[in-house]
């Protein structure tokens, strides 16, 4: 059956024909676009659709996130509007006493930023022992690189004094040398790794909540960002359950030696909505939490973060993705960090001269500086932009580095003068998946105080829709099936409240995303 719609405003994000009168769907696909009289005169049969003056808009993809980070993060306490140490206590014993938690249950948190708590620092072990000295406990940073755990937990994962921090990460420690119960980066997720999950049925139900969550920001395809074999196989459960409606590119943890794409060939392709798309790995950590790796010191300090990995072990990651050809995402968020990246990606090049690169993405990108932007073009590379940090963090960050080098977070304009097919996510559960605010902060580039952080970085809200679609389509190799509307392509839209190129740019994030449609059909409505 066709479907032709008409009275709206339809925008296409094609450059050659960006708005039309009418478009025609059969099942999954769009078969026609253009004049209204043309289209019916052309699909007679076809049944006609009033949007009485709504705004369709080709789906969002999301460039970057961790999809099973979004469903678990479901089950926890969620701090992110903690102010104080006291607020993390209250909150965290109301949230065990409301679930009914045990002494033997772990109670876990998410989402408490130290850079807006009264304290001015993280929590420690002394803290959440105030909760519970025998139930185990941990919290996690905002950033998701960095958390705190109780003294129970601490004992649980097998956590002692004696411990040296791991190459890349760090235990926060006591003026005695004690574990003060503080972990960052590969410290942090060395203990996470030893937390129980919960059980396999209560991940796949938490998996719907969270596709609905994406469904309602007008997002059908979703990424799962850094995949080790244990969560590809809830992935796998979720797919031959038939419970994925929204595609999920999942990228395998490059380090592995158990090869996902070895032991799963057929998922190169959609396999029930589910798909392999690459390696991941991390060059550094968070700028918010002083951990991203710096050229230059942070302000006010000589600390300048520090790599996750040597040359050696960068050069190696990205030959192997070459070798298996494989895309390859690396999260870089200094620019130290973006500096290797490149660099080490050049070196590999020249020794395998033939070779491709498949669009190696550099997630976050938030300092790297024009220099190694001018360097991607040659090596296919995309910068993957997490622009909400100018909003969410934007004031840390001039506290951080000073208003010069913070006007340079998130360089999406400098990207598109060099005519890089930028994109930009939310890294959820780190923010929520709301695409229009992302869209704002683009346009807009205010922090939460009301400054301008980088304006001459600022895009029109054209240009930042690519950002949202067609670019994150071609991120995909998907170019040839989503992102714009275009005759064959996939029925994967949404439609809005308001027409996003006449809303007064300060008030993008006001637009809200009325029906979302995948293949063809609706999997949100706004009630």
């Amino acid at each position: 059956m066709k479907h032709i719609y008409v009275n709206g405003t339809i925008l296409t994000m094609e450059d050659m024909q960006k708005q039309v009168e009418a478009i025609c769907f059969e099942d999954e696909y769009i078969v026609g676009l253009g004049n209204r009289s043309d289209l019916i005169k052309r699909f007679p049969e076809a049944e006609i659709h009033d949007l009485c003056g709504k705004t369709m808009l080709p789906a969002f993809l999301d460039a970057h996130s961790h999809f099973t980070g979004v469903a678990n993060a479901l089950r926890l306490c969620d701090l992110s509007d903690a102010t104080s140490f006291d607020d993390i206590i209250i909150k965290m014993k109301e949230f065990a006493k409301d679930r009914k938690l045990g002494k033997q249950d772990w109670l876990i948190g998410a989402n408490y930023d130290h850079n807006f708590m009264k304290e001015k620092r993280h929590p420690d072990r002394h803290v959440l022992d105030e909760i519970s000295m025998e139930q185990p406990i941990y919290i996690s940073h905002a950033s998701s690189h960095m958390g705190v755990a109780n003294s129970a937990a601490l004992q649980a994962c097998g956590l002692h004094n004696a411990m040296k921090d791991p190459e890349g990460g760090r235990y926060g420690r006591d003026a005695d040398g004690s574990m003060n119960g503080y972990m960052e980066e590969r410290a942090f997720v060395s203990f996470q790794n030893q937390v129980p999950m919960p059980s396999m049925e209560t991940m796949l139900e938490l998996m719907k909540e969270a596709q609905a969550i994406y469904a309602s920001n007008g997002i059908t395809t979703v990424q799962e960002g850094f995949t080790q074999s244990s969560l590809f196989q809830l992935l796998l459960a979720s797919a031959k359950s038939n419970t994925l409606y929204l595609d999920v590119v999942a990228y395998a943890d490059v380090s592995e030696e158990k090869d996902l794409f070895t032991q799963y060939p057929t998922y190169e392709r959609y396999q029930n909505h589910l798909r392999l798309g690459g390696y991941k790995t991390f060059a550094d950590g968070s700028p918010q939490g002083k951990t991203a790796w710096m050229l230059e010191p942070y302000r006010g300090s000589e600390d300048r973060g520090y790599p996750a990995m040597t040359d050696a072990q960068m050069y190696q990651r990205i030959e192997k993705s070459i070798i298996k050809k494989r895309q390859l995402l690396i999260h870089c968020n200094g620019d130290a960090a973006a500096r290797q990246y490149v660099t080490q990606f050049e070196k590999v090049m020249k020794q395998h001269p033939e070779a491709t690169t498949h669009r190696p993405v550099m997630i976050h990108a938030q300092l790297v500086r024009k220099e190694e932007l001018e360097r991607m073009p040659a090596l296919d590379m995309i910068p993957s932009f997490f622009v909400a940090h100018t909003w969410y963090w934007g004031d840390i960050h001039i506290e951080n580095f000073g208003k010069q080098r913070a006007d340079k977070i998130s360089p999406a304009h400098t990207a598109k003068e060099l005519h890089l097919p930028y994109t930009f996510h939310n890294d959820s559960p780190v923010i929520p998946p709301n695409m229009f605010k992302t869209l704002w902060c683009a346009v807009n580039r205010k922090t939460k105080s009301g400054q301008q952080i980088g304006n001459t970085e600022a895009l029109s809200v054209e240009d930042a829709l690519r950002g949202l679609t067609i670019h994150v389509a071609h991120q995909y190799f998907e170019e040839d099936k989503k992102g714009s509307f275009k005759e064959g392509k996939q029925a994967d839209f949404i439609l809005l409240d308001k027409n996003p190129y006449l809303v007064d740019q300060t008030k993008l994030d006001t637009i809200q995303v009325l029906e979302t449609w995948k293949d063809g059909k609706c999997i949100y409505q706004k009630k």
